[in-house]
């Protein structure tokens, strides 16, 4: 094996690391906007109190529903307040006979399920309308959809570009060393003595090139995050996904890559010249 071996390794593996770090950050934006989504569940002013127990028990009992807070008109008339400081004078005169509904603040476990939580409470006694952006959340999820299949896509095309590469790299370098394994053979070598040497040869190389594709995607990943972060401008409240979260899984799939294909890559490359 040669040196060349580390390269393709570390190459291939390098391109595919700064799709998985994309493909992460994406989850993690999505994820991130998913857990900001909330379905605000707006109640009649003449709601019993039967009503309003009624409708707090279906919403303890929903499977969907990650968490749930009752906001009070007063409580709304602050927060519309807060939002909207430079109306304080107009806002004022709400205060003894404040028009705001009482709500229900609700966060469900998935974007997905705000379309089915919306449709079974919009017809309960009590409620009088329901919003929680439609158009917003049915785009989130058709995002969220795309992005997956096309990460899935383009992780097995990928991987298979670098198997591709890497295998054939291997394969160049067992060819060089054709003449060595006649000559092995030609003394009375076994198979398996000729191809033992050459499997933990290329496990060895396909880790050490994915330990250094790790290396230098961990540092440029942080090396860029620092650049992003100083400009407040571009980020717009947006946060990626921290390295430490990021780098453990890319580290052990990497190290597993390597080691597999290395040592399968050394035992089919080696194969057609143990025929002497």
């Amino acid at each position: 094996m040669s040196i060349a071996s580390v390269i393709s390794v570390l190459s291939a593996l390098v391109i595919l690391g700064i799709f998985l770090v994309i493909t992460f950050n994406i989850q993690h934006i999505t994820s991130e906007m998913e857990d900001q989504l909330e379905l605000k569940v707006f109640l009649e002013k003449d709601i019993s109190v039967e009503e309003m127990g009624d409708l707090e028990n279906t919403l303890d009992a929903h499977k969907d529903i990650e968490s749930y807070t009752f906001q009070s008109k007063d409580e709304a008339l602050n927060i519309m307040s807060n939002q909207l400081e430079q109306y304080e004078n107009i806002l004022k005169g709400l205060e003894e006979d404040n028009p705001l509904p009482e709500a229900f603040i609700i966060k469900t476990h998935s974007a997905g399920a705000i379309t089915e939580l919306n449709d079974s409470l919009s017809d309960l006694d009590g409620v009088d309308y329901i919003n929680y952006g439609e158009s917003y959340v049915g785009a989130l999820i058709k995002f969220n959809e795309f992005a997956n299949i096309m990460s899935m896509v383009v992780l097995v095309i990928l991987t298979g570009i670098s198997l591709f590469i890497i295998y054939n790299t291997i394969k160049i370098t067992v060819f060089a060393r054709r003449k060595e394994i006649s000559i092995m053979k030609l003394v009375g070598a076994t198979n398996w003595y000729i191809r033992v040497p050459f499997i933990i040869e290329g496990s060895i190389l396909g880790v050490l090139g994915s330990i250094l594709a790790v290396l230098v995607i961990r540092n440029a990943y942080y090396y860029l995050l620092g650049l992003i972060q100083g400009q407040s401008v571009l980020m717009m409240g947006i946060t990626f996904a921290p390295p430490e979260s990021v780098m453990p899984e890319i580290m052990v799939y990497f190290i597993v890559y390597g080691l597999v294909v290395g040592a399968v890559g050394s035992l089919f490359s080696i194969r057609k010249f143990l025929d002497v």
